[in-house]
């Protein structure tokens, strides 16, 4: 993206140079010319990021030099041989400024001086179209760029307010997990650590029949379970609660050493989330207990695979001696597994193979579902943030349009007044004769000269230069007459033919 923007304002800044040095006009500029300008501009591209003020000025002082020097020659080509550079230049430039009120001021000065050096090299009509060349290819990209400057800090300051608020919505939701784990922690967890205590205590009485004291040994499993179930919510609600987490690899040599022959095979790196690493250790050590109380001998494999964001566990043993029966539902270790894995937004399968054996899967995620950062704006933010955008690139356009549209109406509007208030029709020129008093012709004259330096006319003469019709866009709107005097006396008229 970057290196497209870069060849397309290159492109922007080159190619009106190249159409100049090869305009089939026999004014058109010169090789060196264009080899100065080009190296002029490239300069001025590599300055402009590090003095975007300094390099406009010198964009703008740099134009004005070429249209001046040339602007009676051809206005075309000296109005756009460098258009191209000071356009791109002052884009950049108001992009870059890190100061307005600088830029301001430069463009200020740039124009009273373009305004001033027209007006001495050429007098009124070249001055007005220089400041308008100014305004249309110094100040309306200087704006634009401003403008894109404005809309790039919008969007960063969008986004990171948004940030701000995320971070704060999610320190908010961590102080009320931490403040609901507490809770839980302090009052239930104590309540079921009272009710195992209560019921192991009758478990180990003497005075209870041995059919009751089965009734009570199951109550107290499920109440422990309970306790079991009850720190994994609390340790999902504070990811740091709770002591350090045997690794699987700790897990299997344990199980090795009871004389279980199990594999392990750990293919990428293992989630580091304790939360799900507790998970993990919870689905290893539950299977490997399945298997050796439903598998006795039989061989167990583990392995974990790293995939696109989560975990898969698989454990699986191949048939043994002391088979049980075929049902995925029966115990309470595999129902509560499940749960747990549920919890943090994984899935947990449990199958018979074709072999006989057992296997038992778990797909986990790299985080817990519910500790999971918001990573994007939410919609409603995004949504202001894109109408603000919206309503900014609006007002950018109306004012380079406005302004776009004064320079237009105000040029146009000026060469047409010009060329009306200074025509010398051909009927009048052709009733002017040589020997005339300048008193006898004032009336046939028209009001205004023009200021096109054509040079020539009689030894020690005045010269006025008239348009030849009112009309400034035709194809002989170069064309003009020239009426000389000398000591009061008409002494010379010509008509300057200028081919096209």
């Amino acid at each position: 993206m970057l290196r497209l923007r870069a060849l397309l304002l290159s492109a922007a800044a080159f190619l009106p140079m190249l159409w100049a040095a090869g305009t089939s006009n026999p004014v058109r500029v010169g090789q060196w010319e264009t080899v100065a300008s080009v190296v002029v501009f490239t300069g001025l591209l590599v300055l402009v990021k590090y003095r975007p003020i300094t390099s406009l000025v010198l964009a703008v002082a740099a134009w004005e030099v070429s249209f001046l020097s040339r602007f009676t020659a051809d206005t075309t080509v000296a109005l756009v041989a460098t258009a191209g550079g000071v356009v791109t230049v002052s884009l950049i430039a108001g992009r870059n400024a890190d100061n307005e009120q600088r830029g301001v001021v430069a463009l200020i000065v740039a124009v009273v001086g373009t305004a001033v050096a027209a007006t001495v090299a050429g007098g009124a009509d070249t001055a007005v179209v220089a400041v308008a060349a100014v305004g249309a290819l110094a100040v309306v990209p200087w704006a634009l760029g401003r403008y894109r400057r404005g809309y790039t800090e919008l969007i960063g300051a969008g986004w990171e307010r948004a940030a701000l608020m995320e971070r704060d919505a999610q320190e908010a939701r961590g102080r009320e997990r931490a403040r609901l784990a507490a809770e839980m922690h302090d009052l239930v967890g104590h309540e079921l650590a009272h009710a195992a205590l209560q019921v192991g205590a009758l478990e180990v009485s003497r005075t209870l029949p041995p059919e009751h004291r089965d009734a009570v040994r199951q109550a107290r499993a499920g109440v422990t379970a309970a306790a079991e179930r009850l720190a994994d919510v609390v340790r999902l609600l504070r990811s740091d609660w709770g002591s350090a987490i045997e690794s699987v690899e700790e897990v299997v040599e344990r199980a090795r050493q009871s004389g279980l022959r199990v594999e392990l095979e750990v293919r990428g790196a293992v989630a580091r989330d304790p939360v799900i690493a507790r998970t993990i250790h919870r689905v290893v050590t539950e299977a490997i207990t399945n298997a050796m109380k439903h598998a006795s001998g039989a061989p167990v494999s583990v392995s974990l695979d790293r995939a696109d964001g989560g975990t898969e566990v698989r454990v699986a043993n191949a048939p043994g001696r002391a088979l049980g029966p075929r049902t995925t539902g029966g115990g309470q270790g595999l129902l509560g597994l499940a749960e747990r894995v549920a919890l943090v937004g994984g899935r947990l399968t449990v199958r018979w193979v074709e072999d006989g054996g057992f296997e038992v899967v778990a797909q986990v995620p790299d985080r817990p579902e519910s500790e999971r950062p918001a990573d994007t704006m939410t919609p409603i933010l995004q949504l202001r943030a894109q109408d603000r955008n919206r309503q900014n690139s609006r007002r950018t356009m109306r004012l380079a349009v406005w302004v776009s549209a004064v320079i237009v109406i105000g040029v146009t509007g000026y060469l047409v007044f010009d060329a009306a208030s200074s025509t010398l029709t051909p009927d009048r020129f052709d009733g002017l004769r040589v020997g005339q008093s300048e008193a006898e012709v004032a009336d046939v004259l028209p009001p205004r000269t023009r200021t096109d330096d054509t040079g020539g006319g009689p030894e020690r003469s005045t010269c006025g230069i008239y348009s030849t019709h009112p009309n400034p866009f035709d194809g002989r709107r170069h064309d003009r007459y020239r009426v000389c005097f000398r000591d009061g006396v008409l002494v010379a008229k010509d008509l300057l033919a200028r081919d096209r």
